[in-house]
């Protein structure tokens, strides 16, 4: 359900709104749930563990602390990024399956 942009602007006037899908059209997007977005959820999984793994030691005391520190310094900067060369790996015939 959105709520409507006027009542978000008054209560958070500094924060700026735009829904990514209009309203009811789950239905429509379905596809892209089912496809796309299952594969960028993989890829972006992958680039954090592969991050997490190469940050890691071979202890494994100092590496349960290596964990700990590695979710402490991770930003959502670094989710970003993460998140958006996730979608550009993304196959361009994963899109096209998913019309």
């Amino acid at each position: 359900m959105h709520l409507p942009t006027q009542m978000l602007k008054h209560s958070k006037p500094k924060i700026s709104l735009a829904y990514s899908c209009p309203q009811n059209t789950t239905a429509i997007l379905q596809p892209m749930d089912l496809g796309v977005i299952e594969s960028m959820k993989r890829r972006y999984r992958k680039q954090l563990l592969s991050n997490l793994i190469f940050e890691g030691h071979d202890e494994e005391e100092e590496a349960a602390c290596s964990i700990v520190q590695f979710w402490k310094a991770l930003t959502l900067k670094d989710c970003v990024y993460m998140v958006n060369e996730a979608w550009e790996s993304v196959p361009e015939h994963t899109l096209k399956r998913s019309r």
